[in-house]
């Protein structure tokens, strides 16, 4: 059975590398266009997980602890910068893993790998 994965990266052309990842696992990527689209995303999901990049969505620590605290939501993050200070606490505490960026195919697999385990 297929997993469902969220992503919400940004620009487009990346998303696009990103969702084809996804789908040559066994992976359908569901395209968000911002955070605020988690909450419909998850109606009527136990769990989900959300691939999101640090580098172009407007997110704070308050709203990724609020997302966290509502939503039973594991979040990986993508970067291309080395420090996030402003997302320390999210960092520690509410992000699975953070990867670089561009996504290494083979790395973003493992760790869904592991989620889904």
């Amino acid at each position: 059975m297929k997993q469902e994965v969220a992503v919400l990266v940004s620009p487009e052309s990346q998303s696009q590398l990103l969702r084809s990842i996804l789908s040559r696992g066994s992976y359908v990527p569901l395209r968000l266009e911002s955070i605020d689209d988690v909450p419909q995303y998850m109606q009527g999901r136990e769990s989900g997980v959300l691939i999101l990049d640090l580098d172009t969505e407007p997110v704070t620590n308050t709203a990724l602890r609020e997302l966290k605290k509502k939503h039973a939501l594991t979040i990986i993050a993508l970067s291309g910068e080395h420090l996030h200070p402003d997302l320390e606490e999210s960092l520690r505490h509410h992000i699975y893993a953070c990867l670089g960026k561009p996504a290494d195919p083979d790395e973003l697999l493992y760790i869904l790998k592991s989620v889904f385990a």
